[in-house]
């Protein structure tokens, strides 16, 4: 198994038989994975409750490469990994930046390790770096804010409460912390700050970026799980030509498994399931594509769940 593809697929498909362990109630024993050529899915075999098991983790996004992105990712991977008793995956939002210089690199790694320290096995958290939101007022006129970045998709929540036309430049922030009251609380404050600002004035708002971070029941190191900024490959033409290319070459691999369960892992860096488009793009596609396979699920933001329950294997069943 090369690096570090290899540690991230080991991961990940860690996360795979923990989340089938809480389905079935039944215990499974992988080996390692091996890569499927020419595609960024691995596969392993292995046994669920005494019967053979086949997994495949496919990386919507590649997990390494070559760029400003990849190499503070290689060396954050490495630091905070190398100094963690347990196996952790840290799910950056797509498009999230990752620090490549100080003091803004220790700073990172100091909040993922605090985190990580205090998770169980099987535990998530929330890694929260602070983060700033530009508001500018461009006319007296009008009760609307535009907002692009991350709170682009509630900006219908200030009409009626700004007074004027405003712009929000919400870009380093991917993903809100959980809970709505925090939302809730955030937009409260941008209101208040926004009525307070005069026609061509800009202000900063600060606010929080939540990661999740989450330890598994086994496995060892951490994998960071993102895309690179403008990278466009977890969504559009881009996503479905992959997922295409990736089941393609899956098919036969799995067909010839003698197994008598085969799951397929589709891991990506979406920050909510509300969000993610690989459930859309396959069901766009010709099913026999994923011919042979019992149980199709998306891996995003420290979660796993079904995207096509196919059930065609009664080791599979769900425990009621």
């Amino acid at each position: 198994m090369d690096e570090p593809h290899g540690e991230a697929a080991a991961l990940c498909l860690q996360l795979v038989l923990d989340t089938l362990t809480e389905r079935t109630g039944l215990r499974t024993l992988t080996g390692s994975a091996e890569r499927v050529p020419e595609t960024d899915a691995w596969l392993a075999g292995g046994t669920l409750a005494g019967s053979t098991l086949t997994a495949a983790v496919v990386f919507v996004v590649p997990p390494a490469g070559e760029g400003p992105w990849y190499e503070p990712k290689r060396a954050l991977e490495a630091r905070i990994g190398g100094g963690l008793e347990g196996g952790f995956i840290l799910w950056a939002p797509s498009g999230a930046e990752l620090p490549a210089r100080e003091p803004q690199r220790s700073d990172f790694i100091m909040r993922v390790e605090e985190v990580a320290r205090r998770l169980v096995p099987g535990g998530h958290g929330e890694v929260r770096f602070p983060v700033d939101l530009y508001l500018r007022k461009s006319d007296e006129e009008g009760s609307y804010l535009t907002a692009r970045g991350g709170l682009a998709p509630l900006w219908a929540r200030f009409t009626g409460r700004v007074f004027g036309h405003y712009q929000l430049d919400s870009t380093e922030l991917h993903r809100l912390p959980s809970g709505e009251g925090y939302a809730g609380t955030l937009i409260d404050r941008i209101a208040l700050t926004a009525n307070a600002l005069q026609v061509g004035q800009t202000i900063g708002v600060e606010t929080e970026d939540a990661w999740t971070l989450q330890r598994l029941s086994a496995g060892a190191g951490l994998t960071i799980i993102g895309e690179p900024p403008n990278a466009d490959l977890s969504s559009g033409a881009a996503l479905r030509r992959n997922l295409r290319r990736t089941l393609q070459s899956l098919r036969p691999v799995l067909i010839a498994a003698p197994a008598a369960a085969r799951v397929v892992a589709f891991v990506g860096p979406y920050a909510s399931f509300e969000d993610q488009p690989v459930g859309t793009a396959l069901l766009g596609m010709d099913p026999a594509l994923y011919g042979g396979t019992d149980l199709i699920v998306l891996a995003a933001d420290g979660q796993v769940r079904p995207l096509l329950d196919l059930t065609r294997s009664p080791l599979l069943a769900a425990k009621t």
